[in-house]
């Protein structure tokens, strides 16, 4: 939500300037980043964004396609309250194209290419937001299994890296300069469901949004990525999905979490329909009030 207060207070300093704005229409683009956060786990052997430290087989290969619907996932304000206000945008669906590999028993590679296909806002006094769409930072992963219960060990263990590539959209707010995110995930699977949970360090430039928001605590830069997640496994017909996704930055900015809830259909056994969807939590100017995804993927071979 927007701040009034702040913004009249700031126009009354500076009359002459916020005049020109009114009459001529914002004219300065916002400070460049990937306003996309969610990233989904092309292999998807834990939840669909949250890894338990399991890789897929080698020779295994998952290719999925997903739908992707964010409210409110660029708005400003002070304090959590769901659902409310305006925001630069207010409305925004992606395409995501995801793709796994086993390369060798203990190693997986894979990649994510999200198309942002429409998003619009409301524009502030001085700053306009994208209005377009267009092909958002693409994603490249690998992950090495460190321990493994298949082999004797007590949980599953593995390390990551993920790279983002600095082709982005600039007019769709989808570009980073840079991007990289080393993680560590480990997991538990019992009789008939696991566990897991990841952390990550997720390093970018650092972007100051407080001539936007007329707030400095509006930052977009570094931050400690955790995620823990619950499934069922080995369901004849159908996998719940239970995650909980939380951002803590590191040098500014403010916290957001998201809980996210899925449902899978094994339609066949190398297909799998799936939905997932849930509200947004705090005051991150980049956390969405609501995130709906609906994917459909095949497999070489039954992935859980």
């Amino acid at each position: 939500m927007f701040r009034p207060a702040s913004v009249l207070a700031a126009a009354l300093l500076s009359v002459p300037f916020s005049a020109h704005a009114l009459e001529s229409g914002p004219k300065s683009p916002l400070p460049m980043f990937d306003l996309q956060r969610l990233r989904l786990d092309p292999a998807a052997l834990g939840s669909l964004v949250v890894g338990t430290g399991r890789t897929l087989e080698a020779g295994q290969l998952r290719v999925a396609l997903n739908y992707h619907y964010e409210q409110l996932p660029l708005h400003f304000q002070t304090r959590w309250e769901p659902g409310e206000g305006t925001g630069l945008v207010e409305n925004k669906m992606t395409a995501h194209l995801t793709v796994g590999f086993g390369v060798l028993s203990w190693l997986e590679v894979g990649g994510e290419l999200p198309l942002v296909l429409t998003q619009g806002g409301k524009p502030t006094l001085e700053y306009y937001g994208p209005n377009s769409g267009g092909i958002a930072t693409p994603w490249l992963t690998a992950r090495a299994a460190v321990l493994r219960q298949t082999k004797g060990a007590p949980i599953n263990l593995s390390v990551g890296f993920t790279a983002g590539l600095p082709v982005g959209s600039r007019a769709a707010q989808a570009h980073e300069e840079y991007a990289w995110q080393p993680r560590l995930q480990l997991g538990y699977v019992g009789e008939g469901f696991q566990v897991g949970g990841e952390a990550g360090i997720f390093l970018r430039k650092r972007q100051d949004l407080g001539p936007v928001s007329y707030d400095p605590k509006d930052i977009a830069g570094n931050e400690l990525r955790l995620g823990a997640t619950v499934t069922s496994l080995h369901g004849e017909l159908t996998r719940g999905e239970v995650s909980v996704l939380t951002g803590i930055p590191l040098n500014g900015g403010r916290v957001g979490a998201e809980l996210l809830i899925a449902i899978r259909r094994h339609a066949l056994s190398s297909l799998d329909l799936y939905v997932m969807g849930g509200p947004g939590v705090g005051a991150g100017f980049d956390t969405p009030t609501f995130r709906f995804v609906a994917g459909v993927s095949w497999a070489t071979s039954k992935v859980d």
